[in-house]
């Protein structure tokens, strides 16, 4: 990776209508799924050693926080991609870490990833997602389009353009049905090259059928403007009064 961005095409890992994306690797205590363009390189990605290679290849850079850094990779066949361990949070997280009974957390990040940008949601496409049993737990890693020149809300929040554009996205995502505990500014993206909000990290999200009722808005979006406060201090200006207007929608 050289001082400039080489901005690759999103790719697709879209399911037939109606049906969620499959695994196109299936092996005793292994599932790999992966885009279409990835499919010839899905033995290497499924190696132990697979996305360490792809994280030495994209340079060892580490992008965003939570529960367990992100990671820049680059796969087998140059995709530059997002690289991200899925972990416990909560009271558990510290003894849990990234050990899952049974791999459908992955699964479920996979078609929900799908099922939003079918419904004409901003999310960057997973390239590749593997989950793999060690010592009788499952591991669980995940690797999304990078997006190029991106930013998060956090750090834009005082910006109109981009709150605005924030704003409409987390009403988007609530009506749609949207629940997920990692809905925060550090997990929205603004592409300025196309004036775009992207959300990111689905860990542990589901989609409702139909829009969340006003108590479960309320509560994610109280939950939005917190991140600010904790970290910040305060609420950006473009972001007040957000949770009235949230709780009001049925």
């Amino acid at each position: 990776m050289g001082g400039q961005d080489t901005i690759h095409p999103m790719p697709s890992l879209e399911p037939a209508r109606g049906a969620a994306p499959a695994p196109v690797l299936v092996r005793p205590g292994l599932r790999v799924w992966a885009a279409p363009g990835l499919v010839p390189s899905v033995e290497a990605l499924a190696a132990p050693d697979g996305l360490a290679a792809a994280w030495e290849r994209g340079g060892r850079g580490v992008v965003g926080g939570g529960r367990g850094e992100a990671r820049l990779v680059v796969l087998p066949d140059g995709a530059e991609g997002v690289w991200r361990r899925d972990r416990h949070g909560g009271l558990f997280g510290p003894a849990l870490g990234d050990r899952y009974a049974t791999p459908a957390r992955l699964a479920r990040e996979v078609a929900t990833s799908a099922a939003l940008r079918g419904h004409g949601i901003a999310t960057p496409p997973v390239l590749a997602a593997v989950a793999r049993r060690v010592r009788g737990w499952w591991r669980q890693d995940l690797v999304t389009w990078r997006v190029p020149g991106a930013r998060t809300v956090f750090e834009l929040g005082d910006d109109p353009e981009v709150a605005a554009a924030a704003r409409c996205l987390l009403t988007a995502v609530l009506d749609l049905g949207l629940d997920a505990p990692d809905l925060h500014p550090d997990n929205l993206l603004w592409e300025p090259a196309a004036s775009r909000c992207w959300l990111v990290d689905l860990a542990g999200a589901r989609l409702r059928r139909g829009p969340l009722p006003p108590r479960v808005r309320r509560r994610r979006i109280a939950r939005f403007l917190r991140y600010f406060v904790k970290h910040l201090g305060a609420v950006p200006a473009p972001f007040r009064g957000l949770c009235d207007g949230a709780a009001s929608r049925t």
